[in-house]
This record gives structure tokens, sequence and C-alpha cells, in this order.
């Protein structure tokens, strides 16, 4: 399947992990037990750094706190003894395929000690899936490694947070126009693929001319932010990293220096809009070369970058979601860039 096949599945993909999730996922949300004490995560391979999107999702919705870990730091610091976890602490294993051993090992220790076991995998049949109290499915019928299997797997974490949140805590306000935005994804991602592939391709081409690249995001745009550095780094690019947005404003914009280069996620509706900005004014002042991908709402963003791609306005969560996606197209075209 070529590069452009690939992108072109990603709506389909998401609209069906998305339909199936709000079919699916509230009555699996009611017979988990969450309890009050933190949720332990950890996931496996491309899912690894899904930790992090885990802690922001379940802490900014239901208010849950999450410990995010290796499968190693877990087995050895965590369930090792099995008395440092108390019975009926929830814990959560993200695998794509489900054939994980050590995550096998996981989950029976886990038992041992009386813990929940719940999983967010694609494959129904897959070992890791028979094997733990409650499951979550992706439903994407699509290859693991994959970009659409990337969008579908963040999506339905997010969506996984924002259901619990739904279901078991008292509404707010913000919450209520988060349905009809999930619906909406798969459109918008069609609409920008459609409207955008120029300015993607320019995007691209800025991203792997200088000789380092940092991509920076915070809260819900941290996993995206990691991920398309690791997807560019596979693809075209070794000197590309992932910085988180405070770090970045606290020690890396003041070292940024002409040559290098910086992309900054943010949006309008982003909780951390302001320190991004900073970080942007900071780094540009310092002679890097500043661009930006965000919303037509997030002007002081827009203005204090050399090029930026602007694309539907969304609240936080489904906009990073979007953002992935962009990410995920935009390390194809820099693969294509980066060829002589």
């Amino acid at each position: 399947m070529s590069n452009r096949q690939q992108l072109q599945e990603i709506p389909g993909a998401l609209r069906m992990t998305l339909e199936k999730a709000r079919a699916e996922y509230g009555a699996v949300v009611r017979k988990v037990r969450w309890g009050d004490g933190p949720i332990y995560v950890c996931g496996e391979g491309d899912c690894s750094h899904l930790g992090m999107a885990a802690s922001c999702a379940f802490e900014a919705f239901p208010g849950w706190p999450v410990v995010a870990k290796s499968v190693e730091l877990l087995q050895m610091y965590t369930l090792h003894p099995l008395r440092r976890l108390r019975p009926r602490t929830v814990l959560m294993l993200i695998s794509s395929a489900g054939e994980w051993p050590e995550g096998l090992e996981l989950v029976h220790a886990a038992h041992k000690g009386d813990c929940i076991v719940v999983v967010l995998t694609n494959t129904p049949d897959s070992p890791l899936a028979k094997i733990a109290d409650h499951v979550f499915f992706t439903r994407a019928e699509v290859d693991a490694a994959s970009p659409a299997m990337s969008v579908c797997t963040y999506a339905a974490l997010n969506f996984l947070a924002f259901e619990a949140a739904r279901l078991l805590k008292r509404p707010e306000p913000q919450w209520k126009s988060m349905p009809e935005e999930f619906e909406q994804l798969p459109e918008k991602i069609d609409w920008v693929f459609t409207q955008l592939p120029q300015v993607v391709r320019s995007m691209a081409a800025e991203m792997v001319r200088p000789p380092r690249l940092r991509i920076v995001g915070g809260g819900f745009n941290h996993y995206p932010a990691w991920q398309g550095a690791w997807r560019l780094r596979s693809l075209a690019s070794p000197q590309v990293g992932a910085v988180e947005a405070s770090e970045f404003l606290n020690e890396h914009a003041y070292f940024a220096r002409r040559g290098e280069s910086v992309l900054l996620l943010s949006g309008s509706h982003s909780k951390i809009k302001k320190l991004v900005q900073r970080g942007a004014a900071q780094a540009r002042t310092n002679g890097a070369r500043v661009l930006c991908l965000t919303d037509g709402n997030d002007q002081e963003l827009v203005a204090a970058s050399d090029l930026g791609i602007l694309v539907p306005s969304l609240s936080e969560m489904p906009a990073s979601i979007l953002t992935l996606f962009m990410l995920e197209w935009l390390a194809m075209e820099a693969l294509h860039a980066a060829k002589p």
C-alpha cells in the first residue's frame, strides 16, 4: 500500500472505531470498578507512550490520577512485591495486536494481587484480550503498524476517558460539544487532506531542511509530538526530537539557535496555549525558525511563527487527534522531501 493510500484509509478506520466505541464503551465502563486510587497504564511498542496520553485524558475528564510506566518498571518496582498495589487497583494495558508476552506476564502478576486488568486493543481473539477482566476494542481494520492504527488507538483512548466522565461524573458545560466533534473528526480529516496538500508539502520540506528539529507539544498534544517525532525519525530524519511544552519554554527555547527549527503544536482551545506562544517568541528571538500547527483562532502563535498550518478549530481533545493525523501526514511528505 502506498503512503497516500495509508493516509486515505484513516478517515474510514477512524469512523469505524468511533462508531463501535459509541456502541460498546458505555456498557464496559459501567462494569469496571474504577475505584479512587490511581490507574496504572502500560503500553506496548508503538503504544508505549500512550501512557502520557492516558494521564492527560483521565485526569482532565473523569478526574482519575494515572501512573504511566513501562512494563519493565511495573514488573520490577510496582508489582513486585504485590503488596505495593492495593487489591482492586486498575491496571490498563494498551497493545494494538494483543500479542505481548511481557504484557501477559504482567496480567498474571496483577491477577495474583487481585488487581483489575483493563485492556485496550484492536484484536478480539488475542491472548491479552482473552485474559483481561475488561476489554475496549478499537476495531480498526488496518495494519497494526500503520498511521491509521496510531490515530485510531489514540482516538479510542480519548473517547474512553470522555465516556467514563460522561457516564460516571457530573456533566460539565464544556463537554456539550464533544460528542458532535468526535463524530465530525473523520470529515475534518477528509477536508484537510483535500484542502491542505500544498501547505503540508511546504512544511514538510522545511522540517527536513535544518540539521535539527524539535516538535513541541504539551497537554493533549504531548503524545502527538512524541509520535510525530518517532515517525519522522523512522522515515526521514534521525535528528528529530519531541519536547514537552513547559520543558521547552523553561530550557530548550533559550538554547535554540539560528539554523535550528521548532514545530509547535497548539490550538485556540488549548489550556497551555499561552505557554506555547511564549516558547515560540523566545525561540524566534534566539534565531531559530519557528513552525506551528494550530487553528486560525490562535493568532498570537501564528504571529510568532515563520510558517504555519492552520486546521479547523476544535476542542482540545478532538483537536489533538486531528493534530496527530497531520503529523503522520507531514512525516510521509517529509520522506519524499528528504529523498535526493
